[in-house]
């Protein structure tokens, strides 16, 4: 292993940029980026050096890597950038890349034929991942077991599109997240049971915290629909053959009307009020998201903070004591300004699944309620 910088009190010893056999270790700066809603992860590590150490990092863009911290790996792929600059007392270097899944995003999907489906969710990932070296860890993957929910109805393929835009447009409608695994490769899973050995707790770990209520983006009714147009006119019951019944959100007091266009031809009942229901509580969800810096990487059985894992919150002056929500994502940082910490997102588990789950209110009409109720 090479030391590139001194050793800084805020910055841990362990994390190293590894290309082939060589280790770079000592940054200045550590921003280390992972999610289950974003793909794919990246970092960006700097150093500044007041002698010629720094000119001697032979690194360049587009060389295979791996990001390593304690002994385990956090992403596994490609650095992307180089960037030098020189002074008269210094000369700083700054690394960045990503995980292989980035050439999932990145580049178009050639699709010979110009048409996928008429199989699984798994095998379209894998078919389109596979040109790229890249597996699909489907593990935790339960299909419908009717094939006939479980089968993609074929569609076109509009030329311009990434192996990753297809692949996360046909996972909604399974309830299924899509994002990279440390060893780069492409992950389909539900939403996770698996929990923290500790959480995040007011005044313990919690460095910072900011909580935003919102209201704006819910609907009292999400009504599921095939198409945008209403053309079916000759099925019985007018336009019935195209408008299912609506999912509710109870936590919408006003009239709020919302249609969700499936846009599917196939399977069109089963996929349209599974869209719907995605709809309504990715909304009610999402409008209850948590962001805090928190004082370590580690959780208290030395885990690395996870996304797609539940972890307790304890924080009441947000309104939010006792509650077990999921990661959506987390930046483990290190910097002279902000010392070692990191940074999550959190949100409740429905937020990211579909399965049907009672409308809850928000914490705060909650607190309200009660207020009201213990009032002379």
């Amino acid at each position: 292993m090479t030391q590139i910088g001194g050793t800084l009190p805020y910055i841990p010893q362990d994390v190293g940029l590894v290309i082939g056999q060589t280790g770079w270790k000592g940054w200045d700066s550590i921003r280390i980026t992972r999610g289950c809603e974003r793909c794919p992860s990246d970092f960006d590590l700097s150093v500044t050096e007041r002698y010629p150490s720094a000119s001697q990092i032979d690194i360049q863009p587009g060389q295979a890597c791996h990001l390593v911290v304690a002994g385990g790996t956090l992403i596994t792929g490609y650095v992307d950038l180089y960037s030098a600059a020189v002074d008269a007392q210094s000369h700083g270097v700054r690394i960045g890349g990503r995980s292989r899944c980035q050439d999932l995003v990145d580049t178009h999907a050639v699709v010979p034929n110009g048409q996928l489906g008429n199989c699984t969710i798994v095998t379209l990932a894998e078919r389109l991942a596979s040109p790229y070296g890249i597996q699909v860890d489907s593990s935790s993957v339960v299909l419908p077991s009717d094939t006939s929910k479980s089968i993609l109805p074929m569609f076109n393929v509009t030329m311009g599109m990434t192996p990753y835009d297809l692949i996360e447009a046909n996972c909604r409608y399974y309830a299924l997240l899509v994002y990279d695994a440390p060893d780069g490769n492409l992950v389909l899973s539900p939403v996770s049971t698996a929990e923290h050995a500790s959480g995040f707790a007011e005044g313990v770990n919690v460095q910072s915290m900011e909580v935003t209520f919102r209201m704006d983006e819910r609907m009292s009714l999400y009504y599921p629909c095939l198409f945008s147009v209403l053309s079916f006119n000759d099925y019985s019951g007018g336009n019935q053959g195209n408008i299912f019944s609506p999912v509710k959100d109870d936590g919408v007091s006003r009239y709020r009307p919302y249609f969700v266009i499936s846009e599917q031809y196939y399977n069109g009942s089963y996929m349209a009020q599974q869209r719907a229901r995605w709809e309504a509580q990715r909304r009610r969800g999402r409008s209850q998201a948590v962001r805090i810096v928190c004082d370590s990487w580690y959780d208290r059985a030395g885990t690395l903070w996870t996304p797609n894992r539940l972890a307790p919150l304890d924080l009441p002056t947000l309104k939010l004591p006792g509650k077990k929500w999921i990661i959506t994502e987390v930046t483990y940082f290190a910097d002279q300004t902000r010392g070692t910490g990191a940074e999550l997102t959190l949100m409740p588990p429905e937020a990211l699944t579909v399965e049907p789950a009672f409308p809850l209110a928000f914490d705060y009409q909650v607190a309200q309620a009660l207020a009201q109720g213990a009032a002379p």
